[in-house]
Formats: structure tokens, sequence, C-alpha cells
């Protein structure tokens, strides 16, 4: 199974489970977990939305289309943080890079992507 099919199936499974209103927002500075992104994720994963990108097949889901998962809420995410992934280096954070790494995916959120 891929990554990206693992990852999906996670943030699936967790978040109609955790879905609520307060999940959505939460602890955490966007600009900050916006920087991290960039400086620990980019490598693999498009962090900052681009005009006229689409996912690759093969690729991890880019942040945007994490954030617009059905149900992703900040519990899911924090599932996901701490589960360990295959092909993904074990990303260790402290809790307030965490809680902004987290708002800054969150702050991609679309209501009206599906």
């Amino acid at each position: 199974m891929k990554r990206h099919s693992i990852a999906a199936g996670i943030f699936l499974a967790l978040g109609p489970a955790t879905a609520g209103a307060q999940d959505m927002s939460g602890p955490g500075n966007i600009r900050a977990g916006r920087e991290l992104a960039i400086a620990q994720c980019s490598e693999c994963h498009v962090v900052v939305p681009r005009r006229g990108t689409s996912w690759q097949t093969g690729r991890p889901p880019d942040f945007t289309q994490i954030a617009n998962m059905p149900g992703m809420t900040r519990t899911a995410l924090l599932a996901f943080q701490h589960s360990p992934h295959p092909k993904m280096p074990n990303l260790i954070l402290s809790d307030r890079k965490t809680d902004d790494l987290i708002a800054y995916i969150l702050s991609l959120k679309n209501p009206g992507v599906r």
C-alpha cells in the first residue's frame, strides 16, 4: 500500500470520530507553522498552495489536500503526527511546534472543498 493511501486511511478513520467545532481551532501560530512546514516538510510535500499545481501519483499529499480531507481536525492531525509512517522521517517536534504546524495545515482548509 502506498504511503499516501495509508495516511489518507488514518485521516479518514480518525476524522469523523473526532470532528467537532471546537476541535478545528486550537493553539498554534500559523506563520510559525508555515515556516516550519517549508523548512521541514517541503522536500516531499507541497506545503504552500500554488495556482495550477495538482497532486501527482506516487507523491505525498499536499498540505491543502490534507487540510480538506473529510473530517480533518486538530485531533486527527495530532494522532497522525504521533504515529509512525513508512518512508516518512520520524519528525520529533515540541508541543509548540506541533501546534504551530497543525494551525498552519488547518488554515488551508477551504469549506467549499470536499
